[in-house]
């Protein structure tokens, strides 16, 4: 095998794997790690074993050349001691010259088999956050590439670039919006219920905002899990400015989200979506149980909310008043 300074520092290192699972708020907040492997190798190929579908806003689209299923019957052997292991596999994990593994993996299990399809040179990280972290969550995934001396210092927001594709297909999105319309993105989901305003506030607001600026337009993102609040917030917006955005390709809601005016949401991969689809995009995220210091997206122009550490308990006219003053600084 040949040693790190060759395979990791030289033109040698021609491909890169990082193995990531979790949902899509763990994927973009593993952005900025991936940004420091483009930035030390541009030319690499770089490609993800996870969930293909999550990291679409990211392959071709500078950070990933490709990705495969993590969902795939054969890998299981790989968390099995002493296995068979699939000779596919096994040719393609000995291909890469850096394997970095989000993996947990609490035996070592799945490195130990790893280990024997003689990849260059296997970094591994516990993806779990530990209870006492209280910086963001992006830190804590970029120690995996410390012991090769890449460092996220303070660039610890997540950014993507969508290709002119989804640009296009956001443009026919919207289409159909009136001049000068301004989108108020609303994202009334999340992964539990905690972490959930209830829908009915989400309902209450939009109308406030509609009411209130004439050339708003409420855009409505629904993701698969989000069919019930989502359904209560479409009802009580019959008759309003609504555009609604149900179960669109994650490429495409990003161009969609770099057109709004303001987005509002919980923690949610969302909600680090939209925060990652424009810079400057004013993001107002509602806290419940989670701590924001970790896991609310990491840039200038995010707004946290937060009253309580057991739900999300912010008042609406707090909500509103802030909503209110987002969309008055940037004008009409």
């Amino acid at each position: 095998m040949a040693p790190l300074a060759t395979r990791c520092g030289t033109k040698a290192m021609t491909k890169i794997l990082v193995i990531r699972g979790g949902a899509l708020g763990d994927f973009i907040v593993t952005l900025p790690t991936l940004r420091l492997l483009r930035e030390r190798w541009p030319d690499a190929r770089i490609e993800l074993l996870g969930h293909p579908t999550l990291a679409e806003p990211a392959i071709g689209r500078y950070y990933l050349d490709a990705a495969r299923s993590v969902n795939h019957g054969p890998l299981s052997a790989f968390f099995t001691p002493r296995a068979v292991l699939d000779p596919e596999w096994m040719d393609w994990f000995g291909g890469f010259d850096l394997v970095l593994s989000f993996f947990y993996d609490p035996d070592q299990l799945f490195e130990e088999n790893l280990q024997r399809c003689e990849p260059g040179r296997v970094l591994t990280l516990n993806p779990r956050v530990p209870d006492h972290f209280d910086a963001p969550a992006a830190q804590h995934f970029a120690q995996i590439v410390e012991s090769i001396n890449l460092e996220l210092g303070g660039a610890v927001a997540a950014e993507l670039f969508p290709s002119p594709a989804d640009l296009d297909g956001a443009r026919s999105f919207l289409g159909g919006l009136a001049p000068r319309a301004r989108l108020v993105a609303i994202h009334p989901g999340s992964g539990g219920e905690s972490k959930m305003w209830p829908a009915e506030n989400w309902a209450e607001l939009g109308r406030r905002l509609a009411k209130r600026f004439e050339d708003v337009t409420l855009l409505l993102v629904e993701g698969e899990a989000d069919a019930e609040p989502a359904r209560l917030v479409a009802d009580a917006w019959q008759g309003l400015r609504v555009v609604r955005a149900r179960m669109l390709p994650l490429a495409i809601l990003t161009a969609v989200l770099r057109n709004a005016a303001l987005y509002l949401g919980h923690d949610s991969g969302v909600t680090h979506l939209a925060a990652a689809a424009r810079r400057d995009l004013p993001v107002v995220a509602l806290f419940g149980p989670t701590n924001p210091a970790v896991w609310a997206p990491a840039r200038a122009d995010v707004h946290v909310l937060r009253r309580s550490e057991t739900r999300v308990d912010v008042p609406i006219d707090e909500v509103e008043s802030l909503a209110v003053s987002l969309l008055e600084k940037r004008g009409a």
